[in-house]
């Protein structure tokens, strides 16, 4: 109940208000109003402040309380013969009016008969702690029917939650147990009263295990009563779990803290479930040169191994290319190939082609036969001086 008021009045610095909260109780299941009926409204105001009042109902199962501190959280609940119903939650946040909507509280009649009940879940939350394991255990159970169930101090319990053999001292939260359940032994037993719903009595317990030689921990999950879902969290240090017929599930976080999960469904009364939590063996570190020579061990083969693509289709292409040929000759074959083409498509006549062929294939340095000095070319009629071969102005167009 604190946390609760911390988590929503934490920081607060307003003005104390009066609140109202009003509301009516009626029988679960007949529906008419509860006359004289004693209503209480449990909190804590915004300075953390104890309100603890209590009024009567009217003729009609009305009641009304005035006055509240606000902000705060309450717990409006009303009692039976000698114990008290979970009761509703009720906020004031600032800004928010002083007055809650009705309440409509519902009270059943009570029976012994616990043919309704069943536990629904058991939940596990094992932690590490100081060299020891803390485990969190949490017991729902619910209520088919509508009614009030318990038994008598001194008859047989309605139903029994076991704790795990060789557990340490037991808390609870607030260090209260719920109403109507006691510690024997290994087990918590339940004698109500237990609630109509799916929550009809929750337990939350909480103890240390001792773990076994080498800091694993070797234990049971037992059900004396059917359970119909159980849940297992475990700290997940570097440990190996296992938790014999139990499903492993999905990765729990809480916080910073990693949990393995494992879940089981309709466990069967007496079922018994083994269950063995073993450290792993920490990793060794190697010495500072070993580790520098396998870095460089894997530095280099993973050089090797992404240039051996490259270094292999080099080779192929070396394999592949032509063989090296002479800048003067290959000059002269591109020379050949322009002149070819100038004649096929009609920029030199057959005796320019053949002339400058025989130019182009003399050797070095040689004469040519009856050569006679070359004319100066005729400029075009846009201006531009030709080359001697050409025959068509480069400029523009125009034939020469």
């Amino acid at each position: 109940m604190r946390l609760a008021v911390a988590l929503v009045l934490a920081g607060l610095a307003v003005a104390a208000r009066a609140a109202t909260v009003e509301g009516q109780v009626r029988h679960g299941t007949r529906g008419g109003p509860m006359p004289n009926l004693r209503v209480q409204v449990l909190g804590f105001d915004s300075e953390q402040h104890t309100v603890d009042r209590s009024t009567r109902t009217d003729a009609n199962g009305r009641f009304r309380f005035e006055g509240l501190p606000s902000p705060a959280i309450y717990l409006v609940r009303p009692e039976g013969k000698d114990f008290t119903y979970p009761g509703t939650p009720v906020a004031f946040r600032p800004g928010e009016p002083d007055t809650a909507p009705p309440l409509e509280l519902k009270v059943y009649d009570e029976s012994s008969d616990p043919k309704g009940l069943r536990v629904a879940q058991i939940q596990w939350v094992i932690e590490r702690d100081a060299g020891r394991y803390r485990v969190s255990q949490r017991a729902r159970v619910a209520n088919a029917e509508r009614s009030v169930v318990r038994v008598a101090e001194d008859h047989p319990p309605l139903l029994r939650v076991a704790l795990a053999p060789g557990h340490g001292e037991v808390s609870t939260p607030f260090d209260r147990l719920p109403a109507g359940v006691r510690i024997a032994g290994d087990g918590a037993e339940i004698r109500g009263p237990v609630f109509p719903g799916d929550e009809g009595l929750v337990i939350e317990l909480s103890y240390d295990l001792t773990p076994a030689a080498g800091g694993a921990l070797e234990t049971r999950i037992l059900a004396p009563d059917a359970v119909d879902e159980l849940a297992l969290y475990v700290q997940d240090f570097g440990v190996e779990i296992d938790a014999g017929a139990l499903h492993p599930s999905r990765v729990a976080q809480q916080d910073d803290v990693f949990f393995q999960s494992f879940v089981g469904f309709d466990l069967a009364a007496q079922a018994e479930l083994p269950l063995r939590v073993t450290p792993l063996p920490p990793v060794r570190e190697a010495g500072t040169w070993g580790a520098i020579a396998l870095a460089a061990l894997i530095a280099g083969s993973l050089a090797a191994f992404a240039g051996w693509p490259v270094a292999n289709a080099r080779a192929a292409a070396a394999a592949q290319a032509p063989p090296e040929v002479d800048p003067a000759e290959a000059a002269l074959r591109s020379a050949l190939a322009d002149l070819e083409h100038d004649y096929e498509t009609g920029k030199l006549s057959a005796e320019d082609r053949a002339r400058l062929e025989r130019e182009l294939t003399r050797a070095p340095g040689a004469a040519a036969p009856d050569a006679a000095p070359a004319a100066a070319p005729t400029p075009c009629a846009c201006g531009r001086v030709p080359a001697p071969a050409d025959r068509f102005c480069a400029a523009c167009g125009n034939k020469l």
